[in-house]
């Protein structure tokens, strides 16, 4: 009985896992159009289960620093941006060769304000993704990243 539980918990929390991120990437494709596609982006990101999975937390990091560009004050600017890049460097720490975290820095720096000195990894993320994307296995993760790839400034 008990194993039955667990199972059907595990399932759930596995489908709900798989749900978070199809949204997450869906609004991550048009989170920096608008003010408020940014805050819907945010208000989901920051409603996964991101602390316990290095790709949410990265997109996490990335509407906290998508927020800072619609924030009022200097100070909450600063503070939104320096924790979204914290949350995307610790992702990439705990998974260096996970061919999405490294999309999304790229994203981040390639678009942050020359200002915040968060642009050190472009050549190398661009790099890694060039390199990388065929061994992909995720169909779906591969397109994804390839629609990236043909839009984003540093592609170009």
């Amino acid at each position: 009985m008990k194993f039955l539980a667990l199972f059907i918990t595990l399932f759930f929390v596995n489908i709900s896992s798989t749900s978070d991120i199809t949204e997450v990437r869906s609004l991550y494709r048009y989170a920096k159009d608008t003010k408020e596609n940014t805050e819907k982006f945010y208000k989901v990101t920051q409603n996964t289960d991101y602390q316990g999975n290095p790709v949410l937390s990265a997109y996490y990091g990335c509407a906290l620093t998508l927020k800072a560009a619609y924030a009022d004050r200097t100070g909450q600017k600063i503070s939104f941006f320096r924790k979204g890049k914290k949350l995307i460097e610790a992702a990439i720490e705990a998974e260096p060769d996970n061919i999405e975290l490294r999309m999304i820095r790229l994203s981040v720096q390639t678009s942050a304000p020359r200002i915040t000195r968060y642009y050190k990894n472009k050549d190398e993320d661009k790099s890694f993704l060039t390199d990388n994307i065929e061994k992909v296995s995720s169909a779906k993760l591969k397109k994804f990243i390839k629609g990236f790839m043909s839009t984003s400034e540093a592609f170009k």
